[in-house]
């Protein structure tokens, strides 16, 4: 099978076998790039990244600086999550039906142009934060599409023997944009805003143009069900199997109660940790690194078994992080924290998604990854009551701290104690 490592057995009292292992575990960190398709996949998914990471900096920043409201930064993601949540299961049952790169290509489009509206936008002298409601609606209408097409491409693309560590390198070049991306935007608003989204613009472009290079055979036809009908049956299918309902659970609570913090960061680096926009850069990459680090040793291990304890421990570790990273008021402290919070992060994330993966059924694979998908637009929802509670009550830090403790009550009921999950 394309993509397997051939062991050979060192000559007996030689020391051949380590640096044979060695070898080996080194191949099956990229043993997924011997497809073509996947690594043309890879290079669209990096530039997709770099621009995604690049807004999250720059638009975090911008809102900051036009109304400097815990709130207004968690409206503008709740307008871009509400897209996402409504959006996000349509999108998977056309993602079972026609062209996956077309799709993608699609709503890469759409989000450069939503960019470079911001750009110009701010160029002219014309921003205000009501046109950004309009631009994250639509940037979330894009994402809705994207992220379950992007995922279903991964598996398109790579034998199953593959798809761990297919997934894994996935992660892994998305934590490479989330290192380099947030450092370079604060780097260059310390200079220009306007210039984070004109080089999204040009990003996401990259993307779009990588997905022409993809070569698939055509699937054999579906039977088509009516959307709505296509719908329900992927959620009666996801609530049939309790092992694929937990993982997808185990998504929704730090997603809807843990990653709003990130909407906060600018308002605890500014008024907290009185740091400015390059230092505000420097947190969100702290957690690139750590997630960096991580998803390249995720690689190396994707044939590792008991992932999903794995998984437990280190979402479990995440939310810890964020937690000290709530009461911290030491600005090197406070990047400790988020570094070894991207540790687990992506150990968690990488982990979860692929035994969604490898327990799915072709059939429903596009709907359910839409529905684990449209878990992940709760992020906003969280994101709005933590910028309320935190502009009327107790402050952005205090309110993290909050919804964190709740999350890690849920998390530990909600799966991470099941022994289902644990034996995976």
């Amino acid at each position: 099978m394309k993509g397997s490592v051939k062991m050979e057995t060192p000559p007996e009292g030689s020391s051949g076998g380590v640096a044979v292992a060695a070898r080996s575990r080194g191949s099956i960190a990229f043993s997924s790039l011997s497809s073509r398709n996947f690594r043309f996949l890879l290079a669209g998914t990096l530039g997709s990244s770099f621009a995604m990471w690049m807004e999250q900096i720059g638009l975090g920043w911008l809102v900051q600086q036009l109304t400097n409201s815990p709130f207004q930064l968690g409206l503008v993601q709740f307008v871009r999550g509400f897209s996402i949540l409504f959006v996000a299961p349509f999108a998977g049952v056309v993602a079972d039906r026609m062209d996956r790169r077309v799709l993608a290509g699609v709503s890469s489009t759409v989000s450069s142009l939503c960019a470079l509206t911001i750009g110009l936008l701010i160029v002219s002298g014309h921003i205000a934060i009501w046109e950004l409601y309009f631009t994250a609606f639509f940037g979330g209408l894009a994402s809705s599409v994207s992220n379950p097409t992007r995922q279903y491409l991964v598996f398109d693309s790579v034998t199953d023997k593959e798809l761990p560590n297919a997934i894994a390198l996935n992660s892994m070049v998305n934590n490479m944009a989330r290192v380099v991306g947030p450092g370079i935007a604060g780097f260059i608003i310390s200079y220009s805003i306007s210039s984070v989204f004109f080089g999204e613009f040009l990003f996401f472009t990259a993307a779009t143009m990588s997905l022409a290079c993809l070569r698939f055979k055509r699937p054999p036809p579906r039977p088509r069900e009516p959307v709505l009908q296509g719908i329900r049956l992927g959620a009666v299918y996801l609530f049939q199997h309790k092992t694929l309902l937990r993982l997808t659970m185990l998504q929704a609570i730090p997603s809807a109660l843990v990653f709003p913090y990130l909407q906060m960061v600018p308002n605890v680096a500014k008024n907290y940790l009185h740091v400015g926009p390059s230092g505000y850069g420097w947190l969100q990459t702290g957690v690139g690194i750590g997630s960096l680090v991580s998803a390249f040793a995720v690689a190396m291990l994707s044939d590792v078994r008991h992932k999903g304890a794995i998984a437990s421990v280190a979402l479990l570790t995440y939310m810890t992080m964020i937690l000290a990273f709530s009461f911290s008021r030491i600005y090197v402290l406070s990047l400790f924290c988020l570094i070894i919070a991207g540790l687990g992060l992506v150990i968690f994330s990488t982990f979860n998604q692929t035994l969604l993966q490898l327990n799915i059924e072709d059939e429903y694979r596009g709907r359910v990854l839409s529905l684990y998908t449209m878990v992940q637009g709760l992020n906003p929802f969280g994101g709005l009551l933590m910028g309320y509670i935190a502009q009327e009550y107790v402050g952005a830090p205090n309110a993290i701290a909050i919804f964190v403790c709740v999350a890690m009550v849920l998390a530990f009921t909600g799966g991470i104690a099941s022994k289902d999950i644990r034996s995976l």
